[in-house]
């Protein structure tokens, strides 16, 4: 047990920050501002955009996917006849353009032009034959202007084939990073997946990716909130999610994506890449990129209605300025109220973020603002398990009335992250980041536990009210230079953060009640019935992370061979308070350290195919032994989990594929006989191994026909369980077999139609440790159409989608402690969007 810490100062936040009033207040300030100067700004804007510089890096591949790319990263709208593209191909595009110049580049040799259309953006067409000039008469080209500049925070790597996946990630300690020159199985997802495919929260987004399953799932279910993540078979909740790297500042429960640009998921362990997660989430880790203006200005509005009647409207406004455009401000808000699909459910959505940004030759820098209330009635949480229980009965229809009316999870949070890089040379590179957020969680609801086949439950009112207070930091260098007949890039980096959390709890006697016919609860807060517990919300745990991680990326000719070699040294501090006294006393803590090595190597024995294999390490809180045992108060070093794996990824053009072989091992705490036949130790012994092989693919595998997804087997057990109880048996939450599979087409019979579709599939999975409560496999059906088109002299998108089309009710999955969960019921969403 180490000395006891002084108690920390609550309710801080970094010198600068702004609280989270005046937050508010400042995104308002800037909606008003930018719509107000609409109108004034928008010729202006346009003219500056089509010369605006910026970076672009656009490999080698089909005409109309590299137009493609171009297009989504100078944030213009450019009209194909696909008809004038055929066959046609195009050797990329690199160095910094305007957007006319970099159209032109592009469509160099090709015979096409790209024009001003009436609407607004370019359209392609045919070129007209040039004149023969003079004998005499010299030709003179266009001046285009390349020059080398340093990533900034919004350079992200471009999209691949189809636009719905891109070519890299950003993968935490090394930066952005190519996905064929990555020593891991990355996938991200792109803005135009998020617009075309309409999702509640980030839940929706991962539903594309073949090693991600979901616990418990927020908006759209009965739950009604809280999206928590299982990828390859091991937890990782939303609040586990960074914001370009940083932890500890994204919306805690569920994150909207209306102002968000990139969802970037790395499968496995990442300790040396992004540290430990405040939770501790080892089976991945996910980043999201915030949106950024783009050249081009962008004033969009989105309205939207989603089952049953939830009404909303989305405006997106983007503009730069500047003699080079290094100014540059995005703003998002978001708003949507009514009955979800969920009967007798209703919820409120309100959000809003500004997204400040500066691009020079050297420096670059960022401000996020935001603020998300995501306001649920008629909520309740998953249903809990009896301990006797032999049989999990069958799951009750999908959207049906499972809450009381007065059940309420209303999450609420305020965050700020600056970001800042400098290129003191060409080759060095300073970084850093400091962010802090603000939670609060009204949760006043009912919990159900399941008693037997029959669907019988008993079902207790709870008042579970939370906060967290969070502050997180990062500083870094860059170093890239050539040594030993290498290229290398030394990469060091300390992070910090700290958070604070509390809650209140009281719990009500239970009433019987029946899953397939729910019991009408009284709401014992106006009856004034008596309770166990305290309202008032009060200190839990502090928990204080720090590290710093060291790494080299090395390449031979020209990337054929890569090495990556790292260490990361983590420190884990806790305090835990006593919740239930008044006093609040501190009543155990712990500070342990440890290092978290990390090896990966990709080599490329052939064009567009890359063999890679890796070694690294993930990061858990250490446990404390209880009470009753020998060893009691024992605080343990963090947890590591251990991952290897081999993969190959082969890029066809048009399409990427890989395959991944890996293997988890995650230690797990269990009692052992202690010094006498009494007594009981309290040890790291268990295990969980997963062991499983992954397939992905995306891109166009035609043209105009796009497809995401794949497959993933899966098996994991559990190892040295207590007494060997349940060795070699599966692991809890683990189907062997999940997979998804979308597509895309744009109908040639009516241009401007996309129609798609998506299958998820997933095999049964165990919820307990004795592998004798079982849920069973299920399948879901999507569907989805849009229709781009020009009216009033605008682009309009219509979109509509569909989830679980069948509305087929299932178990989807065990939040643990949370009980196991229901699907979603069939939902629709409809939306508009307009170019301004």
């Amino acid at each position: 047990m180490q000395p006891r810490r002084a108690r920390h100062p609550r309710h801080r936040l970094p010198q600068g920050f702004l609280p989270s009033p005046l937050a508010r207040a400042v995104v308002l300030a800037c909606l008003t501002a930018t719509a107000s100067a609409l109108p004034s700004l928008s010729v202006a804007q346009s003219v500056a955009g089509e010369h605006a510089v910026a970076r672009h890096d656009i490999p080698a591949g089909t005409l109309d996917q590299a137009l493609n790319a171009f297009a989504a990263r100078a944030g213009i709208t450019l009209s194909i006849d696909g008809a004038l593209t055929a066959g046609k191909a195009s050797r990329g595009l690199a160095g910094s353009y305007g957007v006319r110049d970099g159209l032109a580049a592009l469509l160099a040799g090709s015979g096409l032009e790209a024009v001003p259309g009436a609407g607004g953006g370019f359209v392609l067409r045919a070129a007209p034959a040039p004149a023969t000039p003079p004998a005499a008469a010299s030709t003179t080209l266009p001046t285009v202007t390349v020059s080398a500049r340093g990533d900034f925070p919004d350079a992200l790597p471009p999209a691949y084939a189809g636009g719905q996946v891109a070519r890299g990630a950003r993968l935490g300690l090394l930066g952005n990073r190519d996905v064929m020159d990555t020593p891991f199985n990355v996938s991200s997802y792109t803005s135009e997946l998020i617009q075309n495919q309409q999702p509640a929260t980030i839940a929706d987004i991962l539903d594309n990716d073949p090693a991600v399953r979901m616990s418990s799932r927020g908006r759209n279910t009965s739950v009604g909130g809280g999206d928590n993540f299982f990828l390859r078979g091991f937890g990782l909740a939303n609040r586990d999610i960074s914001l370009n790297g940083l932890y500890g500042v994204l919306p805690y429960g569920t994150l909207s994506l209306e102002t968000v640009e990139r969802i970037e998921v790395l499968k496995g362990p990442s300790a040396l890449l992004t540290g430990m997660a405040p939770s501790g989430g080892v089976g991945g880790a996910v980043n999201v990129v915030p949106k950024r203006a783009t050249d081009a200005p962008i004033t969009r509005f989105t309205a939207s209605y989603a089952s049953d009647s939830q009404w909303g409207g989305h405006i997106d406004l983007g503009r730069r300025w500047g003699d080079q455009n290094q100014f540059g401000v995005r703003i998002n808000g978001v708003y949507r109220d009514g009955d979800a699909a969920t009967s007798g459910q209703s919820a409120r959505l309100t959000a809003g973020a500004v997204g400040l940004d500066y691009r020079g030759e050297r420096l670059r820098a960022s401000l996020d603002l935001g603020y998300q209330s995501d306001d649920v009635t008629g909520a309740a949480v998953g249903y809990r398990l009896a301990p006797a229980l032999t049989t999990i009965p069958a799951a009750p229809k999908a959207g049906e009335r499972f809450a009381q009316s007065w059940e309420r999870r209303k999450y609420t949070d305020d965050y700020q992250v600056a970001q800042v890089e400098y290129d003191l040379s060409d080759s060095l590179m300073l970084y850093g980041a400091a962010g802090a957020r603000d939670h609060r969680h009204t949760n006043y609801r009912t919990e159900s536990r399941i008693l037997n086949s029959a669907g019988n439950l008993t079902t207790s009112a709870v008042s579970y009210p939370e906060y967290s207070r969070s502050s997180s930091y990062l500083l870094g260098t860059r170093l890239k230079f050539d040594a030993l007949t290498a290229r290398h890039e030394l990469n060091l980096a300390a992070s910090s953060m700290d958070i604070d959390a509390g809650y209140g709890y009281a719990q009500w006697a239970g009433v019987a009640s029946n899953l397939y016919n729910p019991a009408v609860v009284a709401d014992p807060m106006a009856t004034g019935a008596p309770f166990a517990g305290f309202f008032d919300m009060r200190l839990a745990s502090d928990t204080r992370l720090s590290s710093v991680g060291l790494s080299d990326s090395i390449s031979w000719h020209d990337g054929a061979v890569q090495l990556i070699l790292g260490l990361r040294h983590q420190k884990v501090s806790v305090d835990n308070y006593a919740g239930t006294a008044p006093a609040n006393p501190r009543i155990s803590g712990y500070e342990r350290s440890t290092n978290s090595p990390a090896l990966g190597l990709v080599v490329k024995p052939w064009d567009h195919t890359s063999v890679y294999a890796n070694y690294i390490e993930g990061l858990s809180a250490g446990v404390t032994a209880p009470p009753d045992a020998e060893n009691a108060g024992e605080a343990f070093p963090p947890v590591k989990t251990k991952q290897k794996e081999l993969g190959i990824k082969r890029d066809f053009g048009r399409v990427i594929g890989s395959l991944a072989l890996f293997e988890i091992e995650q230690p797990n705490a269990i009692t052992v006989p202690g010094s006498t036949p009494a007594t009981q130790r309290y040890v790291m012994d268990g295990e969980q191994r997963n062991r499983g092989l992954e397939f992905s693919a995306f891109g166009e595998v035609a043209r105009g026909v796009r497809v995401l997804g794949g497959v993933t087997y899966l098996q994991a057990k559990q190892v040295r369980t207590q007494g060997g109880a349940n060795d070699g048996k599966d692991a809890i939450v683990a189907p062997r077999w999940f997979g998804n599979a979308g597509l895309e087409w744009d109908t040639g019979f009516l241009p401007g139609l996309t129609l798609s579709t998506r299958v998820l599939l997933t095999g049964s999975q165990y919820v307990n440790a004795q592998n004798t409560l079982r849920l069973p496999g299920w399948a879901r059906w999507d569907v989805g159409a849009r229709y781009a088109l020009q009216g009033f002299g605008r682009p309009v998108t219509l979109r509509a989608n569909v989830l679980n089309v069948a509305n087929r009710g299932y178990w989807e999955g065990s939040a643990g402690s949370g009980g196991i969960v229901l699907s979603a019921p069939r939902t629709v969403n409809l939306s508009a969007t307009i170019d301004f």
